[in-house]
């Protein structure tokens, strides 16, 4: 039986994939703003999900591991806005 939380984990990593994808046909600011959007969902994930579905999600508290995937998702989203097209 997979862990609980392998489901999880698996979607994010597609989504991750889907971004890189993306990147290769649409360019850096699609796929970097997909990339932000899976993160986003990562971190609203951990928020709500209890430890044993978050699977490796949770790595430390739920605060901090909800805040750093935050960033990092804003981080993601602007800096694909600075880019510039084409």
């Amino acid at each position: 039986m997979p862990p609980a939380g392998g489901a999880v984990l698996g979607a994010l990593v597609a989504g991750a994939g889907l971004a890189l994808v993306l990147t290769l046909l649409a360019g850096p600011v699609a796929g970097g703003l997909v990339l932000g959007a899976d993160l986003a969902v990562a971190a609203v994930l951990r928020l709500v999900l209890p430890v044993r579905v978050a699977g490796a999600l949770a790595v430390r508290s739920r605060a901090v591991d909800t805040a750093v995937l935050l960033v990092l998702a804003a981080a993601c989203a602007a800096l694909s806005w600075s880019l510039p097209e084409g």
